[in-house]
């Protein structure tokens, strides 16, 4: 295993921390006039993170295992909704109504 050099260490974990703000800024900011914003930052991060992802189990640098970690939390952060835990079921109050 070679050596690898601080600063592709540090562009990594920025790119990580980076596209994981992307993927929270795309459920927080759901609605409000940031949306399209941070929808067109997040599409390039992700696959910025699959190439990282390719990248590194390619060339067995032992990190690919994080790098497929963040791409399944951006994932799950895109598809999780995350700003309407506080409304009320509708289902169980036309039950009581019904």
């Amino acid at each position: 295993m070679h050596l690898v050099p601080a600063w592709s260490i540090a562009a990594f974990l920025a790119l990580h921390v980076g596209a994981i703000a992307c993927a929270v800024g795309t459920r927080v900011a759901a609605g409000s006039r940031f949306e399209l914003v941070f929808q067109f930052l997040y599409l390039p991060a992700l696959g910025a993170v699959g190439v990282a992802t390719w990248y590194c189990h390619s060339e067995v640098l032992g990190i690919g295992i994080p790098s497929g970690i963040t791409l399944i939390a951006m994932v799950l952060l895109a598809v999780t909704d995350l700003g309407r835990t506080h409304e009320p079921i509708h289902s169980h109050s036309l039950a009581l109504h019904g």
